[in-house]
């Protein structure tokens, strides 16, 4: 089976900071697909990551590799990760970034380090990468480490914005059950209580409720930014209102 591993970062796309990191997977592990999960991150948004990393990781295979760095603790001594969910394998910093993950199977807080120097700015390429070329050619159980009991957690299941997509699409972690008949969602002081089936089905320059594709509530607007109409933010807690 050829391996396959999943790459999210809030690198971005204007520097070189992917490119090095897929290099050094690629250059050990020739072979490998690499699926961009997203690089697009606001910088060290852990909750809009972990999300999207939480609603993505089973749609792939399972024995996937999935690197995720976004770690605005880099260079500190911050612990690795090494999470195994489902039979999924996640590598990153433990700063709360795989919450929505948790529990898992199992979380390793992995002591070993890669030969040669590694920048304290860039464990990326130089720690993270180089751990998920040893999970992807099968020396994962080789690893030196721990297994680690408290992992950073943050407090995700407390209603509340969990990522603003490309859309503007204000996406919440309220699972769609809760959108029952006259229930309305208040998000910084603005009610919304008009549900749609569609953005489409949402009037023009309006606000509506939908159920998005990860089976949580989402506030839209048709053909328009709903963050902007509401002044949302991730992590901006969330109110279902009788």
């Amino acid at each position: 089976m050829t391996p396959c591993v999943t790459f999210l970062s809030d690198f971005g796309l204007r520097d070189a900071y992917v490119a090095q990191v897929k290099a050094v997977l690629l250059s050990q592990v020739p072979e490998a697909r690499i699926v961009d999960i997203s690089h697009e991150m606001d910088p060290f948004n852990i909750i809009s990551a972990g999300w999207l990393l939480a609603t993505s990781y089973r749609y792939f295979p399972a024995g996937t590799v999935h690197l995720a760095v976004v770690d605005p603790g880099v260079g500190t001594d911050r612990a690795v990760l090494e999470v195994r969910k489902e039979g999924h394998v996640f590598v990153g910093p433990d700063n709360g970034l795989f919450s929505f993950l948790y529990p898992a199977e199992e979380v390793v807080e992995v002591t070993w380090r890669p030969a040669g120097s590694v920048s304290s700015t860039f464990h990326g390429r130089d720690i993270f990468a180089p751990l998920a070329v040893k999970l992807l050619t099968g020396h994962g159980l080789g690893v030196a480490g721990r297994p680690r009991a408290d992992p950073v957690c943050l407090d995700v299941h407390a209603p509340m914005v969990v990522h603003i997509d490309g859309f503007g699409n204000v996406i919440t972690n309220i699972p769609c059950s809760r959108l029952g008949s006259g229930a309305a969602v208040d998000v910084n002081g603005t009610t919304v209580d008009s549900g749609s089936g569609t953005f489409a089905d949402i009037p023009f320059g309006g606000l509506g409720l939908v159920c998005g594709s990860a089976g949580t509530i989402e506030i839209a607007a048709n053909r328009a930014r709903a963050s902007d109409m509401v002044g949302a933010c991730v992590g901006m807690t969330v109110s279902i209102v009788p």
